[in-house]
């Protein structure tokens, strides 16, 4: 690429990219990630500082309960207040009263919680009250702690695969497919927004016919996709952090659990962003031609041909239960498909190199061919006015600029 060939795709690149970029929203989205970061780090940290000690009324003497963690349990031996009055005392001290439902040994025992408000820590309690009621059970029944644990104990079932390439269910692989197809989706959406935007306003200002004077189809079209790839990764890396921190955020200030992240994969992240910069590439390159064929945005049928490329993303999700099957094998092969099926073929089995590899060589050879196709079909599509080309006149630009 020539030096000054490559300072206009620059220059177009940042045009296109800072077209989109508003600081103000931008800068209120991050400090909004921020800020829930700040929430679930600092919530963490006060969790594990400051312990708080819950005093807990049983109103009977059949239930027995030894003070745990930061539950301490009180007999009170007053029949005249309910529950609800025990509470609601000026002098009260107690968080929780703890009754017995029925007292009559053929029917099953119920224990009746009684509190003041909903509490986060009440699952806590009734967790701790549960583990002691069934110690308490087993004592009676004679039962030695590891047989009370051999009860409580699930059996384990675990599963093996006649093909040894499929990845094990421990590694939630279904859910990081998933996670992976709704990404590439947010990359597609973004830049079938923009870009149909971007063309369409260009081409009825005649913008773009007023700059081929100075700057060539390829060039214009190169900065095009290059800006709407980096707004397309952006929006993904974006998904993706918010994904993250609500994760974070449920973890640890609703369920009061630790963050665990065990489910990642790191080391396939580098090929997820390889396949995602590919894929992007090649459904932005996809749109911009067809977007340039369009000549009135709100009556144009070629407006849905700009969708095409969330087919794959749709058959891939349709066959992804079957990911060592013949569909799923031939998609990720497939270089209109590839970039979404092979990665998420990966997270699901066990893949060999050479087919990553080759998937990878055969995508970026379409994206190469769809790269000067869709400068032909720009160059074509922007200078067309009051009538816009067939489908077949379109693949023909794609294969062959017309004389």
């Amino acid at each position: 690429m020539k030096p000054n060939k490559s300072k206009q795709v620059w220059l177009v690149t940042c045009w296109e990219f800072m077209h989109f970029f508003k600081w103000k929203q931008e800068l209120i989205s991050k400090l909004i990630m921020i800020a829930i970061a700040a929430i679930v780090y600092f919530w963490q940290v006060v969790k594990h500082d400051d312990i708080t000690i819950y005093q807990i009324a049983l109103t009977s003497q059949n239930v027995v309960l030894q003070n745990a963690g930061q539950f301490t349990f009180e007999y009170v031996d007053n029949t005249s207040l309910s529950a609800f009055e025990l509470l609601q005392q000026e002098e009260s001290k107690y968080d929780a009263v703890i009754a017995m439902g029925s007292n009559n040994p053929s029917e099953q025992q119920q224990l009746i919680l009684t509190v003041n408000d909903k509490q986060s820590w009440h699952s806590s309690l009734n967790t701790e009250v549960l583990n002691q009621y069934r110690q308490s059970i087993a004592q009676q029944l004679n039962l030695q702690p590891n047989q009370l644990a051999l009860l409580q104990t699930p059996v384990a079932i675990t599963q093996q695969y006649a093909d040894q390439a499929i990845k094990s269910e421990d590694d939630v692989s279904d859910t990081i497919a998933i996670v992976m197809i709704v990404l590439m989706a947010v990359g597609i959406f973004t830049s079938f927004g923009q870009l149909f935007a971007s063309i369409t306003g260009e081409k009825q200002q005649r913008v773009t016919e007023q700059l081929y004077s100075c700057i060539s189809a390829q060039s214009w079209i190169d900065g095009k996709i290059l800006g709407q790839l980096l707004h397309a990764i952006k929006a993904m890396v974006t998904a993706g952090i918010t994904g993250l921190l609500g994760y974070a955020f449920m973890s640890v200030v609703i369920n009061d659990q630790s963050i665990d992240l065990t489910m990642i994969d790191w080391s396939f992240i580098p090929w997820l962003f390889i396949f995602s910069l590919l894929g992007i590439y090649i459904s932005t390159a996809f749109i911009a031609a067809v977007a340039a064929a369009i000549d009135d945005p709100n009556h144009s049928a070629k407006t849905s041909m700009m969708l095409l490329p969330l087919v794959p993303v749709a058959l891939v999700f349709m066959t992804m239960d079957d990911a060592s099957g013949w569909a799923m094998s031939m998609l990720s092969f497939l270089p209109l498909t590839s970039f979404v099926a092979m990665p998420v073929k990966m997270s699901l089995i066990d893949v060999p190199l050479w087919h990553t590899l080759l998937s990878l060589l055969l995508g970026i050879a379409l994206a190469a061919w769809l790269r000067s196709g869709a400068a032909r079909m720009f160059k074509m599509g922007m200078t067309m006015y009051g009538k816009e080309p067939s489908v077949g006149m379109m693949f023909k630009w794609m294969i062959k600029e017309p004389k």
